[in-house]
């Protein structure tokens, strides 16, 4: 008997202890009912079933390794200029043509230009007549001495019109002065007769004072 009743005593004690257990529970869950219904507890509950719901998103692939940059080529030679070729040497001007009042140059080499009466070509007669012209414009200068026999070659340059286009002389009579003089008779010719065909428009005429 005294076996039985401690079972009795252990069954009574276990029954007690399911039902504090039991209460227990029914005021967990009383509770808890009563704070799912205010709004802290709804909140609550949305945030439970968010992080519940919630797929974890796979962690980011791992980063790559940046490839290492190139080296840089080394600068390529920059070619030298080349050198421009030195400017040709100046070249000597040609001296310019005498003019016809430059100084009288010397005579051609020729017979004697003074000769009279050797060699007179069929053109003599023209000849005459510039010298006649030029002696026509020829005045002596008043210190010229009277004693004295001058003459000189005297070239002209005429066109087809006998229009005069350039006159020198061709040598020196000795004396400047006469020289001087017959430039400036020269010079006041400008028309003569038209030369005849076929005669040179370079025209060789002796000068000299008239009688």
């Amino acid at each position: 008997m005294g076996g039985y009743k401690g079972f009795e005593k252990k069954k009574s004690k276990l029954g007690t202890t399911l039902l504090i257990v039991g209460l227990v529970h029914v005021g967990i869950g009383a509770g808890l009912y009563w704070v799912s219904q205010t709004e802290w507890g709804q909140n609550l509950i949305k945030v439970y079933k968010l992080n519940a719901f919630k797929k974890e998103e796979p962690p980011p692939p791992p980063e790559k390794e940046p490839e290492p940059e190139p080296e840089p080529e080394p600068p390529k030679p920059e070619p030298k200029p080349q050198e421009a070729p030195p400017p040709p040497p100046p070249q000597a001007e040609a001296p310019p043509p005498p003019k016809a009042s430059d100084a009288p140059a010397s005579p051609p080499t020729a017979a004697d230009p003074f000769a009279i009466g050797k060699s007179r070509g069929r053109f003599a007669g023209y000849s005459d007549i510039l010298t006649a012209m030029i002696q026509a414009q020829y005045h002596q200068p008043p210190s010229l001495p009277d004693d004295l026999e001058y003459a000189v070659m005297c070239e002209l340059v005429l066109d087809e019109q006998g229009r005069v286009l350039q006159y020198r002389l061709l040598n020196s009579s000795g004396s400047l002065l006469f020289d001087q003089s017959a430039l400036d008779a020269l010079a006041k010719v400008k028309q003569v007769r038209p030369p005849p065909e076929g005669m040179d428009r370079v025209v060789i005429v002796k000068f000299f004072p008239p009688a």
